[in-house]
């Protein structure tokens, strides 16, 4: 099969697309045909080496974290899928390893695709999708009625934050640069504002402040947070807590990175908003694995607006 093979850490020109064997699977797995995965900021933080520490350091390397797909073999011990579904997933085998024309998926991290998706939308959406539900709902608790600033709002994890936020009943308000803001209301953003001409910290007090591109420090971002509120973020900054769901407890008036795992009861909750029109992705552009150097220097330039999809199956 094909896959986007690194052998060295380094540029995008690392990135090289080659035959390699396709995974066998193991208990508790399925074997999914990959039809798109995407590019996430943390797929080129490890392809030029910062991640080791957590991800270490085995070449060859199979990036790639999220995929949508058609399964086409089942472990004898998985009974929630059978070959021939349409599933999406946030892959948790070793560094995710979706870049691939196939990729072994742990069945409790997959969930059948949402109809109303195809696959390069669904495709788009599990890593970033679980990022923004496990920081507002698992970490923040957001409730009804609460107000939420996310930074970031036309980014990948900021359209769907948005729309998380407002689906859970918040008061939204969207920061991005001016050309986006029509984006970024049509995604149910209740006020947003044009960061190079305002300065969003200024705009009021937030339940929640969500930095969903790391624009600001703590520090910065303190006079905007209510008393009791949340400051949440992508980016480990100084002052935050890591919170790991199930192993922390949220505490009002602090500031957290959200470290998690994928589930598929997080994954189906996505799911199911997407299915009720209450969750739809938005893609940036779409490029083919031969692509993927190109798909990379995109991501690198941190302008994309929503996701950087891989097709995989023509």
């Amino acid at each position: 099969m094909k896959a986007v093979v690194i052998d060295a850490f380094g540029d995008a020109t690392t990135l090289q697309v080659r035959e390699v064997s396709k995974p066998e699977i193991s208990a508790g797995q399925i074997l999914v045909k990959v039809h798109a995965s995407n590019v996430n900021p943390i797929d080129w933080k490890m392809r030029e080496g910062h991640m080791v520490a957590r991800y270490g350091s085995e070449f060859p390397m199979v990036l790639g974290w999220d995929c949508s797909g058609v399964v086409s073999a089942v472990a004898d011990d998985v009974n929630n899928f059978r070959v021939g579904d349409d599933v999406f997933a946030r892959s948790d085998v070793k560094t995710g390893r979706c870049y691939a024309e196939f990729a072994a998926i742990n069945a409790g991290t997959a969930v059948h695709k949402p109809r109303s998706l195809n696959h390069i939308e669904a495709g788009s959406m599990p890593l970033v999708g679980l990022t923004a539900l496990n920081s507002l709902k698992t970490c923040a608790d957001l409730q009804p009625g609460q107000s939420v600033l996310i930074i970031g709002a036309s980014g990948g994890v900021g359209t769907l934050a948005v729309q998380i936020a407002k689906n859970m009943g918040a008061h939204v308000t969207g920061v991005c640069s001016g050309k986006n803001l029509d984006l970024v209301k049509s995604l149910g953003a209740d006020d947003v504002i044009d960061y190079t001409k305002n300065n969003p910290l200024e705009s009021g007090s937030y339940d929640i402040v969500y930095d969903t591109v790391g624009a600001y420090n703590y520090d910065e971002a303190k006079p905007a947070i209510k008393p009791n509120g949340t400051y949440l973020t992508l980016v480990p900054v100084p002052g935050i807590d890591f919170f790991i769901p199930g192993q922390s407890t949220w505490e009002p008036g602090k500031g957290y990175f959200v470290a998690w795992f994928p589930t598929a009861t997080d994954l189906q909750i996505l799911a199911d908003w997407a299915d009720d029109r209450k969750l739809h992705a938005v893609i940036d552009s779409v490029y083919s694995l031969d692509d993927i150097q190109a798909a990379h220097l995109r991501s690198q330039t941190e302008r994309a607006v929503g996701k950087i999809v891989i097709r995989i199956v023509k």
